[in-house]
């Protein structure tokens, strides 16, 4: 007989998108073949753990919920359709454009309603096509076009942009690169006019460095923002108030309730011409998945309101889920939509919890309690996914969201204002003064943010958080909430939280740092991140330019924000070009080291740059050493102090000593010169062979005298320059040599204890 209790079990349809979710996370995870072996235990104990709580039926209701969320994801529209395009084919693509991402050189266009000829069908995903800059397209266009089916490129290293899984949260099947564009009928329906007049109208009240800032505050085209702008309000964790979001829709829903106050038409009406104002604003925005979410919520708020029903917030939330990943699951590993659902959950179950001790006992809240408890629940909630991506977090910084926020939603309602009445007859001038006003309050901020961001802890820096380290943070902040919801004692808490603890410095102690040479995928160019046991990171060349972001970005994702010092082989363009750009960052550098006998613009404007932010310079040439606790770079080259005129031929040549583990970085060294030196360094564990695997750098001679085991060759897919000749990748394996290259295996990292040797590779799983 089933216990009638058990069965009692509210918001089953919460219960439902629970499960929904852990089926999509599942099937993604098979897909990716990421965990698998873990998937199928976690999963069980899940379905047990809930039959046991709440019964048999509960239990196969929860994983029918469960397979239906495997089976979205695994027959979506966008994996089906994607195997059915093969990439250099040409196709003949009908669609309309739906979003337009302007750059330098291009214009990716996102097409819907798509047929596609050849094959004689209709799309239920969506296209990307590439187009030259200089043919404008614009959203609600219909176009025809022939076009080559493009490679998406795979990721190369851990911190790359993964492609593939933007491409499937937003709906897309594949991408093209226009050959010939056949037909093309322009159209500009009501909303695109409005939005065009709204952005016409913004430039003329604003000013350039400000009207970006407005504009995608507003209408959420962030076409014009700053780039530096938009680092500092991300590295803040307030870029939320630039991308139209929950939060505008909020604002703006309290602004038009203002209005409809004001007119004189029935309640019920009221509140169904807000719904509708609602849906209007967020297709005027773009309706981004996490403007879709909140417009769900208001939406079904408001119904309830018609309806004289009290409106259960989990459940409304659990709907607009369920809208949004059933259209395609893929979403949910977007990260906007990831901090929106999980801020609204933080919000949600914070005042659910304070409400239900308001109703039950004597306690009531001050109101800054109140925001402080909701602040509190938002930043642990969302903290975690912004480690997972970013690897940092404002931490004591993202505190002034309790400033921030309101002061926003004043900016947003104003500027909505501003610019109606800059409509009117006469009133532009008003509303221009207004709009100074808006833009000495953003100084202001932009001020204050930058002026906080240099205050200790403002940001942590704590790396990409791996499964186990997000468990013990998920069961740390359980226990934290059941503590201050009264659930638990604080003494069983603080016992747990100890506990926690200690699993964490055992799982450390069973993974010991050791030292990793870290050689990342750069394109055509050479970076080196060693990963030093006690002392931090050290860096050797960064690659060319346009790179100096990723190579910030992968210190941070090893959890550092201090690099103990650079050292830049020679200045050709392809080692210093990324060093120019990380000095930009936020990274501290504590040393910089150049070779002696180089000379070039390039490495005088790094010189300069140092002198600037005070890094010291130190020149290393033959006979100098540079000693880290147990880990010494040893110079052998160059030798002397006359600059060669093949600047090659000014690299730095080190060896790495760890213990019994060495390595030799040659830089670009020319296989001609000074080759004697080899004798004077000896045998080598791992050789860094010289420009990229070029027929110039490397010698029969040389390998006999170092006898490397194994070779590390950094060089592009596909380069021009057609890194590594034959002749070079013959010799090494005519000595028996095992050679990895970045090319085909993504970013190699050795680590190493000082006498065992392990290597792993991105591209091969690693």
């Amino acid at each position: 007989m089933i216990n009638s209790q058990k069965l009692d079990v509210g918001r089953p349809l919460v219960h439902g998108i629970l499960f929904y979710i852990a089926g999509i996370i599942c099937a993604n995870q098979f897909l990716q073949k990421q965990y698998v072996f873990l998937v199928m235990p976690i999963m069980s104990l899940l379905i047990m753990g809930y039959i046991f709580y709440f019964g048999m039926l509960r239990g196969i209701y929860g994983f029918l919920w469960l397979l239906i969320g495997v089976v979205t994801l695994s027959q979506s529209p966008v994996l089906k359709e994607a195997n059915d395009f093969i990439p250099k084919q040409c196709y003949i693509l009908k669609g309309r454009v739906e979003e337009v991402s302007v750059t330098p050189y291009y214009e990716w266009v996102t097409l819907t309603d798509v047929h596609e000829d050849i094959m004689h069908q209709k799309l239920r995903s969506k296209v990307q096509i590439r187009l030259k800059s200089t043919q404008k397209l614009s959203p609600y266009d219909e176009v025809t076009v022939k076009a080559e089916c493009l490679e998406i490129a795979p990721r190369m290293n851990p911190i790359d942009f993964d492609n593939i899984a933007y491409l499937r949260g937003k709906g897309i099947a594949a991408t093209f690169k226009v050959k010939q564009l056949i037909a093309l009928k322009t159209h500009t329906p009501l909303l695109e006019r409005i939005r065009e007049t709204c952005t016409t109208q913004l430039v003329k009240l604003f000013s350039p460095d400000k009207v970006g800032i407005i504009e995608a505050a507003l209408l959420g085209d962030d076409s014009q923002l700053d780039e530096m702008t938009y680092e500092i309000y991300k590295r803040a964790g307030i870029s939320h108030v630039l991308c139209i979001s929950g939060f505008h829709v909020g604002v703006v829903t309290g602004l038009f309730m203002m209005i409809c106050t004001y007119l004189p038409i029935p309640y019920t009406l009221r509140q169904i011409t807000m719904i509708f104002a609602i849906i209007f604003y967020a297709y005027l925005t773009g309706a981004a998945p996490s403007t879709v979410r909140a417009t769900i919520m208001v939406a079904i708020g408001l119904l309830g309101k018609c309806l004289w029903q009290e409106e259960d917030r989990l459940t409304t939330w659990a709907i607009a889920a369920g809208c949004i990943l059933i259209s395609n699951p893929f979403q949910l590993f977007m990260v906007g939509v990831q901090l929106s659902f999980m801020a609204v959950l933080g919000v949600m179950i914070c005042l659910e919890e304070m409400e239900k001790k308001e109703r039950f006992s004597e306690w009531k809240y001050r109101k800054l309690t109140r925001t402080l408890l909701v602040w509190l629940s938002v930043q642990l909630l969302t903290w975690p996914i912004l480690a997972y991506h970013f690897y940092e977090i404002a931490f004591l910084l993202s505190a002034i969201n309790l400033v921030v926020i309101p002061v926003f939603s004043m900016i947003i309602i104003s500027s909505w204002c501003i610019l109606g009445i800059s409509f009117l007859p006469g009133c532009f001038q008003l509303a221009r003064v207004g709009s100074g006003w808006i833009e000495r309050i953003l100084n202001v901020i932009e001020e204050l943010v930058s002026l906080l961001l240099n205050c200790p802890l403002a940001t942590l820096c704590i790396g990409k958080p791996n499964l186990f380290e997000m468990m013990l943070y998920a069961i740390g902040v359980f226990l934290v909430g059941c503590m201050i919801w009264g659930y638990i004692s604080k003494k069983y808490v603080y016992q747990s939280i100890a506990l926690l603890a200690v699993f964490f410095m055992v799982n450390g102690m069973l993974h010991p740092k050791n030292l990793k040479m870290n050689c990342l995928y750069i394109g055509q160019g050479d970076c080196c991140v060693i990963e030093m046991p006690r002392q931090g990171l050290f860096i050797v060349d960064g690659g060319p330019f346009g790179k100096g972001n990723e190579v910030e970005n992968y210190a941070k994702y090893l959890g550092y924000s201090k690099i103990q010092g650079i050292m830049v082989s020679h200045s050709d363009v392809d080692h210093i070009g990324g060093i120019l750009e990380l000095l930009d960052t936020s990274l501290k550098i504590e040393r910089l080291f150049v070779s002696r006998t180089d000379k070039s613009e390039h490495l005088d404007e790094l010189i300069k740059a140092c002198a600037e932010k005070k890094i010291p310079v130190t020149y290393l040439g033959a006979g100098d050493r540079v000693t880290y606790d147990r880990l010494q770079f040893e110079c052998f080259m160059p030798s002397g102090i006359v600059h060669y005129e093949n600047n090659n031929d000014n690299s730095i040549v080190c060896k790495l000593n760890y213990g019994d583990f060495s390595a030799l970085l040659t830089g670009d060294k020319s296989k001609g010169i000074d080759e004697k030196v080899y004798e004077q360094i000896g045998a080598v564990s791992l050789l860094k062979v010289s420009h990229h695997g070029s027929r110039t750098g490397t010698s029969k001679r040389m390998l006999l005298k170092l006898q490397p085991r194994y070779a590390m060759i950094s060089c592009g897919m596909k380069n021009r320059y057609g890194h590594p000749h034959q002749e070079v990748t013959q010799l090494l394996e005519d000595e028996q040599i095992v050679v990895s290259r970045t090319d085909k295996e993504g970013a190699i990292i050795y680590e190493t204890d000082g006498h065992y040797l392990k290597k792993t590779s991105y591209r091969k799983g690693a």
